[in-house]
């Protein structure tokens, strides 16, 4: 299997939305950065996806979102990877007990997807540091050290 995480783009500070964290949505910038980067790994990575798992939460709906006009994908909302997410909350939902696709991408929050890519990569303890809008790719089994750390890319990288 191959797996892209993908953390949100550039979203609105706390400070400065009066709404929840919840619906604490994308900067217009976060959103022009966001399609530039897939834009981007599309062309010097080869990004391509069967499938897009998206937070909930709506910074993290909008960059799945764009990442799934960009790659012709629909976006499937998964609770597990709201803020707090953790490899085993994952596997123990209802979408990660069916077949699983070959090319799946998961777009969620910091520091969860520089923890799960610490558990998958079977270095939980490693420092895996997701810019906004950046990117890993691991391949290998959905399971705690079954995948191998292909490339963590931050947006200043391919832009």
């Amino acid at each position: 299997m191959q797996l892209y995480i993908l953390r949100h783009g550039i979203a609105f500070e706390h400070s400065e939305w009066p709404g929840s964290d919840f619906t604490r949505p994308l900067t217009v910038e976060g959103m022009e950065k966001t399609r530039d980067v897939i834009k981007a790994l599309v062309g010097k990575k080869n990004l391509a996806v069967d499938a897009i798992w998206s937070s909930p939460l709506v910074r993290a709906l909008q960059t799945a979102t764009i990442a799934a006009e960009v790659l012709s994908q629909a976006v499937i909302t998964v609770d597990a990877l709201s803020a707090g997410a953790s490899l085993k909350g994952l596997l123990k939902s209802e979408v990660a007990r069916g077949e699983l696709p070959k090319r799946l991408m998961l777009v969620g929050h910091e520091p969860d997807c520089g923890l799960l890519t610490g558990e998958l990569a079977g270095d939980p303890g490693g420092s895996y540091e997701f810019k906004k809008a950046g990117m890993a790719s691991l391949s290998g089994s959905l399971k705690p050290g079954g995948m191998k750390l292909e490339w963590l890319v931050a947006p200043k990288d391919v832009l």
